[in-house]
């Protein structure tokens, strides 16, 4: 397995200082680069690539401000950490408008230090991903590749694509199979957060205090242990979107700090301290939310907060005139996939798959789709005898009289 390099560049007009954070950073297993001055970073940065910069403040020539600066015109998504020993709110707002990911005040603590930069460089990573995949994302998510003309579809779409615009909380209610994670990029690449990341969290099946590690990030004790902490979820989808998939499946625990977050919009951070944030929060469940609040999984409060923006999918059998159109849009994606085109379904075939009402929805279409192309030959049809018997059989089962 390929482990990614972490380049970090260390900028302080005091050797000492660069020296000691080179030594600690490269036993951390960071490639590390030095400068002595802000100039001399500028033209390190001119002439390589970084992760992370870890830059004094105040410096004679260029400042911390003046690298930041810099940095930002000559590789935008570098991560900028700056130190200083004269820490002001002014200050910390013109890093921060700077683009600047953090700051840290001297004396240093050397594990904040480390957990700091570890995170900005998780924060890189995500953000290049996002950016490598934006421009194919975007358009796997725009309404022309929803695939269906059902009145039931079109309803789903128009009233997604209105709520997109807000930045309210927004409930999606659909059985498995539905296509539930896909509604939920569709609204965060419809919407004017599209920019920022989409932060999916997968609740079900998930102890609660990993998913409180995942979501909200390691707990202190874990820093105390000198273990650097990454930054939770909640962090990372701060002015992006937070999809929390099967959310009715997370702990009490879980939900209460959920709750939270709807209530007074802030988060919490891998240190437990609440901050502002700017989340738009999405969630899904195959449990009807009235369900989950009678049970108890839901408190009342949670319930007014997502019953507004909810919305629910429906299932594959209430707008069964899109399984045709399904049917040729997965066998395409099959042929593109495979490089093995097939010709399509024979009269025969439809005649099976058309009515029948596909339990696991759009997924189980998609699926037995895919595992009826792997076996055919190239330029063949797909026929009746190609259709798994347990299909026929349902069918046949569902057309007996009683």
């Amino acid at each position: 397995m390929t482990i990614a390099r972490k380049r970090i560049l260390v900028v302080d007009d005091e050797p000492a200082i660069v020296s000691l954070l080179a030594t600690i950073l490269r036993e951390k297993g960071w490639d590390v680069s030095e400068a002595g001055s802000g100039t001399e970073g500028i033209d390190r940065l001119e002439r390589g690539q970084y992760d992370v910069i870890l830059t004094d403040l105040v410096m004679p020539g260029d400042s911390g401000i003046d690298l930041l600066r810099a940095a930002k015109e000559i590789h935008p998504d570098v991560e900028v950490i700056l130190m200083t020993g004269y820490a002001t709110a002014d200050t910390a707002i013109e890093a921060m408008r700077g683009g600047a990911f953090h700051y840290l005040v001297k004396p240093l603590k050397i594990e904040e230090m480390l957990n700091l930069a570890e995170k900005a460089f998780e924060q890189r990573r995500l953000s290049r991903e996002n950016q490598f995949l934006k421009a194919e994302i975007r358009g796997d998510y725009q309404v022309q590749s929803v695939v269906g003309d059902s009145e039931a579809i079109g309803h789903l779409v128009n009233t997604l694509q209105g709520l997109a615009s807000t930045g309210d909380p927004l409930l999606l209610v659909g059985e498995r199979g539905t296509g539930r994670n896909f509604f939920a990029r569709f609204i965060h690449f419809n919407s004017p957060r599209s920019a920022g990341l989409f932060v999916p969290v997968y609740c079900a099946g998930v102890p609660e205090g990993k998913l409180s590690a995942e979501l909200f990030g390691q707990p202190p004790e874990a820093e105390e242990r000198n273990i650097p902490s990454r930054p939770g979820k909640m962090e990372m989808a701060n002015h992006g979107t937070l999809y929390l998939a099967d959310v009715g499946e997370a702990g009490a625990g879980v939900l209460d700090r959920v709750e939270r977050l709807l209530a007074s919009n802030t988060g919490a951070t891998s240190g437990g301290r609440e901050t502002p944030a700017d989340i738009r929060l999405v969630a899904s469940t195959a449990v009807p939310p009235e369900e989950l609040a009678r049970s108890g999984r839901f408190s009342p409060g949670m319930l007014r907060s997502l019953e507004p923006g909810t919305v629910r999918i429906p299932p594959l059998r209430e707008r069964s005139a899109d399984v045709p159109m399904l049917l040729h849009h997965f066998l395409q994606e099959a042929n593109r996939e495979r490089k093995k085109p097939l010709r399509g379904f024979t009269p025969a075939a439809l005649s099976i798959l058309e009515p029948y009402e596909w339990p696991g929805n759009v997924r189980e279409l998609r699926d037995l789709v895919r595992s009826v192309a792997a076996k055919k030959r190239q330029g063949t049809m797909v026929d009746a005898s190609d259709i798994p018997p347990e299909i026929i059989y349902r069918r046949l089962r569902k057309k007996a009289p009683a």
